[in-house]
């Protein structure tokens, strides 16, 4: 189909076209259309008519039904094929009171019926009716045009981003050719979230989310998750801090109806023993030799309340070798089938019963899915994982031999006055410069150490925050209003950003150092505060602390180095 675009704007008569096979009822016509402010063209024929459509455009056509060759109805057809979805007002001008004639030519796509002989009075005012239907049907046109394109500008945006967000979500994850992983998101971003890293014993640790809803706004919470996730993997902080601060940083960030359901699993290093975290996940399921075992969620999402409580710790199992361990997210047991039935009642209930042991089930469960939903489209996100518990198929790869070339650079930057609060990624500062390649791995770690820092600079020592107003909720918004407040007026002094990188060919050591011009306070009780993560301030210190080999402050906080080694 030919797409047809007007030459003419709302309100303007524009181009008229008379088709008749009689020379005087044309000049007539044309006589009429050109005192009302038409320009116009002529066709004798219906296959002139085609011919001059094409080649003006015209606004507004005037048809006569009995002509030699195509008729006037056929002609009508094919004008209504070439305007494509623009509306251009098609008049029958016929001297014939066939009323069968009228109905053919209403069935080939003529907008209106004039019969001969008429008033000019008639004339323009059929004109002016179909002028305000042809009028308003384009402006539609136009804003359906202006939306579809604004549509599909949405949705390449959304598909760079997914693109963009799923690389740094995942791209540190590991072992991941070894685990049965099975993802169907329902919309362009995945709200499901699954990670891996290994442990330093050379173990495993994975996490399995499931952001409330589904899209942008559920994936967007991923990002600070992994960060913490692997940050903390890799230095074998144990589970119930890992668990804290992720729930504490989804606290912060995300509003008050969203929240994360999150399993949490380690697998020691010798293959011995499982340590597992159910908040608001649908069960896992544990296939040992001596039968199933549910692994129930026994505490809640991460991100609703500000700690979690006591009771909310790590489980441990001993495993042994040929168990597998089932995780999965709600979308897969609240699947539909076409009578609205859940996958968790119907195929979800008959596949497990029959998983044997040391054998994969996914394979077979996802078969059952998709017999259950008969090509409805899923409602969530899907998410399952399955793990086979073996130290052979999990152990960590051994490194590569390192460089046997001592090497050492130094970087750094100083933040000033407004800027303080734009302090950039170190992986947007060092990738230009070529530093990364040392770092590789280890710059989420360094990032996470960095930021802490650097906020405690900013906050305590620049701002002069009291971190003991985060005590209760009222205190903890009013203390990052306090800080928005002040950054916007524009606060005045310095931070300085240090890094020192070196190693001998075996081992890697990055010192951060970080001073800053504000007030300092007393480095001793800072180290000293005792290491409790149900305290909603100072645990970013506590955090950074585990993570690194030394932390020194200097001169009364205004100076501090961290010691990362690997």
């Amino acid at each position: 189909m030919t797409s047809f675009t007007s030459q003419s704007q709302p309100n303007a008569h524009g181009w008229a076209l008379i088709v008749d096979d009689s020379a005087s009822d044309r000049q007539l016509l044309t006589g009429l259309l050109t005192q009302i402010g038409f320009k116009v063209c002529e066709a004798a024929n219906g296959a002139a008519a085609l011919a001059s459509f094409v080649a003006h455009q015209p606004d507004m056509v005037f048809m006569d039904i009995l002509m030699d060759g195509i008729d006037g109805c056929e002609t009508t057809r094919q004008l209504k094929r070439l305007a494509g979805a623009t509306f251009v007002p098609v008049i029958i001008v016929t001297a014939s009171t066939d009323k069968q004639a009228a109905l053919l030519s209403t069935q080939a796509g003529a907008d209106d019926f004039l019969t001969k002989p008429f008033s000019p009075q008639i004339l323009q005012a059929r004109i002016m009716a179909l002028e305000r239907v042809r009028d308003l049907q384009r402006i539609i046109t136009t804003r359906r045009e202006t939306l579809a394109t604004l549509v599909e500008r949405g949705r390449e945006e959304q598909a760079l981003a997914e693109r963009v967000l799923s690389r740094a979500v995942t791209n540190r994850n590991v072992a991941m050719d070894r685990l049965i992983v099975a993802q169907r998101p329902a919309s362009v971003f995945n709200g499901d979230l699954v990670l891996t890293q290994y442990l330093p014993d050379g173990g495993l640790r994975l996490l399995v989310g499931d952001f409330t809803g589904h899209g942008l706004a559920a994936a967007i919470g991923a990002l600070p998750v992994a960060d913490v996730f692997h940050a903390t993997a890799r230095k074998g902080v144990d589970d119930a801090r890992v668990v804290a601060e992720i729930n504490h940083k989804l606290h912060q960030i995300l509003p008050a109806d969203r929240f994360l359901a999150a399993c949490l699993v380690s697998i020691s290093g010798n293959g011995e023993e499982l340590r597992w975290w159910n908040g608001g996940m649908p069960s896992m399921w544990l296939r040992r030799r001596d039968g199933l075992h549910e692994l129930a969620s026994h505490a809640l999402p991460l991100g609703i309340l500000p700690e979690l409580t006591s009771r909310e710790v790590p489980h441990h199992l001993s495993i042994a070798s040929g168990d597998r361990l089932l995780m999965m997210s709600d979308g897969l047991p609240e699947a539909l089938d076409p009578q609205g039935r859940m996958f968790a009642a119907t195929g979800c209930r008959e596949v497990l019963p029959q998983w044997k042991f040391g054998q994969p089930l996914v394979p077979k469960l996802l078969a059952a899915l998709d017999a259950h939903c008969a090509g409805i489209e899923p409602l969530d996100d899907i998410a399952v994982v399955e793990i086979p518990l073996d130290v052979n198929v999990l152990a960590m790869p051994p490194l590569p031999p390192a460089a046997q070339v001592a090497q050492r650079w130094q970087w750094a930057l100083t933040v000033q006055d407004g800027r303080l609060g734009q302090l950039p990624s170190l992986t947007q500062a060092l990738r230009p410069l070529g530093l990364l390649e040392q770092l590789d791995i280890h710059i989420g770690v360094l990032e996470t150490i960095c930021t802490e820092l650097y906020s405690n600079a900013l906050e305590h020592g620049i701002l002069g925050l009291d971190s003991t107003m985060k005590a209760t909720q009222e205190g903890f918004e009013a203390y990052y209003r306090q800080r928005e407040q002040q950054l916007l007026a524009g606060c005045k002094g310095w931070i300085r950003v240090q890094l020192h990188y070196e190693t001998d060919g075996v081992g890697h050591c990055v010192r951060l150092g970080i001073a800053h011009s504000g007030r300092g306070f007393c480095d001793a009780a800072v180290l000293a505060l005792p290491d409790d993560p149900q305290r909603p301030w100072g645990r970013g210190i506590a955090m950074v602390r585990e993570l690194c080999a030394n932390l020194t402050y200097q001169d009364q906080g205004t100076r501090v180095e961290a010691v990362y080694q690997w």
